[in-house]
């Protein structure tokens, strides 16, 4: 929970929640139809006036006793926000009692029909039709680490954006919906549950995130720290070869915001071909007092030739 907490910090503004590698794809297939939805009681973050917001909704919507159990999809949904989900392993509970696909259907149901009846926004619009920032496209931080310490961030999403998909009322159907999604390159569930983020910081090195798509100009992936650090050793392992990285990324840095990022010298060996090593020297500054990172990413300045794999990190003596 300290990682998903750190993550939290960085967007108050938004539900934060724990999820499993094929939940989270389910979820991101829903933005295609409504804003997704999150299991609350895997470990969420949220802020006090979306609680408070929720006990409005629910006393202008009146809702039956047996849709109370599965609250927690209307709470995610009746947000009219992304939710900002973690990928992570999760023991499974039986809810066989407690899960409802009708609960999530009658809470997507009731936001249509509460935004359409109200095209206006007003003073007692108990529904926001803005959509609150960081948008999907910005949000890199993707599982926590095995050890709660840090958070694994990329920008490579394996997913189409929700905007590539754009509703259309006159639709017969909602497999008319989900058919254009299914034309989009996404991962299979096989694919996902194999390459998930959450095996680049497992501590398995059996167990590998794959990109999925190829890196490009700009692309990155690296980590967040619960607690700042000094970072001057990092060790980035794989299946594939990763000779022929060199040169083709740098190391930058930045404070928990990371908003602001410094480039930090550093030099590469490869003690084995599926193996490569940095050495880094980050400047101490304004970003980073003391040369201590909260951020710390490759940046790639080159395009790759194919799709990025990573089995396990070493950063500062953390073996991920």
């Amino acid at each position: 929970m300290d990682a998903l907490y750190t993550n939290f910090l960085t967007s108050p503004n938004l539900i934060h929640t724990n999820t499993l590698p094929l939940i989270h794809m389910e979820h991101r297939r829903w933005t295609f139809t409504n804003l997704g939805f999150a299991w609350m009681g895997t470990g969420s973050y949220l802020p006090r006036e979306k609680a408070q917001r929720l006990m409005e909704q629910g006393g202008n919507s009146n809702l039956a006793k047996d849709r109370l159990r599965v609250i927690d999809m209307y709470f995610s949904i009746w947000t009219n926000q992304y939710p900002y989900q973690l990928v992570n392993y999760l023991m499974p509970l039986d809810q066989k009692n407690g899960w409802s696909t009708d609960g999530a259907m009658d809470a997507a149901t009731r936001l249509y029909s509460a935004l359409v009846a109200n095209p206006e926004v007003s003073e007692k619009d108990y529904f926001p039709r803005e959509e609150e920032e960081p948008l999907m496209a910005d949000r890199h931080a993707r599982s926590p680490c095995f050890n709660d310490k840090c958070l694994f961030k990329t920008s490579l999403d394996p997913f189409p954006l929700p905007q590539d998909v754009v509703f259309d009322d006159d639709l017969e159907s909602i497999e008319d919906q989900n058919a254009k999604f299914r034309a989009l390159e996404y991962p299979s569930n096989e694919f996902f549950a194999s390459y998930s983020y959450i095996h680049a910081v497992d501590n398995d090195p059996q167990t590998c995130w794959n990109s999925f798509k190829v890196p490009q100009i700009g692309d990155s992936f690296g980590l967040q720290f619960v607690a700042p650090q000094q970072v001057k050793k990092m060790t980035v392992t794989s299946f594939k070869s990763l000779v022929g990285l060199e040169g083709k990324f740098s190391v930058m840095a930045s404070d928990m915001k990371g908003e602001e990022w410094v480039k930090c010298r550093h030099t590469a060996r490869s003690p084995h071909i599926n193996t490569m090593t940095l050495d880094i020297s980050c400047p101490s500054g304004t970003i980073i007092p003391g040369g201590v990172v909260s951020n710390i990413k490759i940046l790639f300045e080159q395009a790759l030739e194919k799709p990025l794999e990573v089995c396990g990190m070493d950063v500062g003596g953390m073996v991920l």
